[in-house]
């Protein structure tokens, strides 16, 4: 699976498949004006519609709301118990890396980003400490 560094470009890559933003919006349930929303961050994505264009983009949509719920909620006590609860399953599907604290990072199974091995080695780290 390839590596996403943001919203935009997951929006772009269902855009690719889509053929624009109306069609992207059409497909996903949305009007155009959320996609552009989204897009210039006029507006946060909900993990769920992130699923969304994930599966028009061809990915994984289940990796892209687990990384995304997390996002969402990172640095807040409900973060923490949102890693500790899906920690294993994270790690398991190469979902989401992270830490309390630490920007949450998505991988795939067979790729891990140059510069994040350190937030990998803290996400296992916290998850055996915690489960």
């Amino acid at each position: 699976m390839k590596q996403l560094e943001s919203l935009n470009q997951l929006i772009d890559m269902a855009k690719s498949i889509a053929g624009s933003d109306y069609k992207l919006a059409k497909l996903t349930g949305h009007t155009p004006q959320q996609i552009s929303d989204w897009r210039h961050g006029r507006k946060p994505c909900p993990p769920e519609d992130q699923a969304l264009i994930a599966g028009v983009a061809g990915l994984d949509a289940e990796q892209v709301a687990l990384r995304a719920l997390v996002e969402k909620h990172e640095g807040t006590p409900k973060g923490d118990r949102l890693m500790r609860v899906l920690g294993k399953a994270l790690l398991a599907t190469g979902a989401v890396i992270g830490s309390a604290g630490a920007s949450a990072a998505a991988i795939s199974s067979t790729t891990l980003v140059a510069g994040h091995l350190g937030e990998w080695i803290v996400a296992i780290l916290y998850t055996m400490s915690v489960m």
